[in-house]
């Protein structure tokens, strides 16, 4: 650390991966319209021009959060990208997606934010999540649902209990997750 500018140098994938942690927690926290690039910069110790040396805009900024995100959470799944061949292999794997995103407290309200947030069209991440949405679903029909006689409906289904779901965990930590997943599962994998 240079003791003229309080500024540390790291490396470009450890300064990388410190701009897309801070930038998840202040974008979760604020939402990505009420966060200036310079404050994204100022949580890793930058400046705002040494913040567009790594990502040449806020948006590319906050694209970089959301794939960060999905390679994180696809990287806890792989190896079990098989098609589920039953109800019970499916909510086992479904129950340990769950527990693993009661972990994730910030990033599912990260999510919920952004969610929100990208519904306006105007939204540099309205066609990820859209992307998104469409990916998500054609995965859980194919991999998790393929033996529901309407895997898209039930995709759909399940990613409208899992977004609620979280969406009134994050308003009332109270609200048991887990036996919530469990009630709804107990009738979801029953054929």
């Amino acid at each position: 650390m240079s003791s003229a500018t309080g500024r540390r140098r790291l490396p470009l994938a450890e300064r990388r991966e410190e701009i897309l942690k801070a930038a998840t927690e202040l974008i979760a926290s604020s939402g990505f319209k009420g966060v200036p690039l310079e404050a994204f910069a100022t949580a890793c110790g930058m400046t705002k021009a040494g913040m567009l040396h790594h990502f040449p805009s806020k948006d590319a900024l906050l694209v970089a959060v959301l794939e960060r995100r999905d390679e994180l959470d696809l990287a806890s799944v792989v190896g079990t990208l098989e098609s589920a061949p039953d109800p019970a292999a499916a909510r086992a794997l479904m129950t340990d997606v769950v527990q693993r995103n009661l972990t994730q407290r910030s990033i599912l309200q990260l999510y919920a934010v952004l969610a929100a947030e990208a519904l306006n069209p105007d939204h540099p991440a309205h066609t990820y999540f859209q992307t998104r949405l469409s990916d998500g679903r054609a995965m859980f029909e194919h991999y998790l649902l393929a033996w529901h006689p309407r895997p898209d409906l039930a995709a759909v289904e399940l990613l409208s209990f899992l977004d609620g779901l979280q969406l009134h965990w994050l308003r009332d930590s109270d609200i048991d997750f887990l036996a919530q997943w469990e009630l709804f599962a107990d009738r979801f994998f029953t054929i």
